[in-house]
């Protein structure tokens, strides 16, 4: 796959990441944290955990954004390779503490989400290995 490509599709999946987690965090707090809290759920904790996940939402926008000024840049080949080695490597560390949520916490990011975390990293990781351009 061209690298052309790769560099949309993972900015695309980093925004559409960001803004999931904003739609839900401010539309329905209390389900998206239900998950992770037993017993009621007050207003303050809702105000605190608003202001984190915006704050990893925003991030995850700006890394798509980021990149996306990557691809507007026009590396070679060789840059491109390594650009999405240390994406897969930024995004697979997201993808570890995703995988240790799920699996030992109980909670975690959305499973539409965690989807699109699994996507990128595996599209980053990909085009470190097959990237043309």
């Amino acid at each position: 796959m061209k690298s052309k490509f790769i560099f949309p599709i993972i900015s695309i999946i980093q925004i559409l990441m960001g803004v999931g987690l904003l739609v839900g965090v401010f539309l329905d707090p209390v389900g998206l944290m239900q998950p992770f809290f037993n017993g009621e759920i007050s207003a303050d904790l809702i105000f605190f955990s608003q202001g984190i996940i915006d704050v990893t939402a925003m991030h995850m926008i700006g890394v798509g954004l980021f990149i996306f000024s990557l691809w507007r840049l026009k590396f070679d080949n060789e840059s491109n390779k390594k650009i999405f080695l240390a994406y897969s490597v930024f995004a697979g560390t997201v993808l570890l503490v995703a995988l240790f949520n799920h699996l030992f916490r109980g909670g975690g990011p959305p499973i539409p989400i965690l989807i699109l975390i699994v996507s990128a990293t595996a599209l980053g990781l990909y085009g470190s290995r097959k990237a043309i351009d």
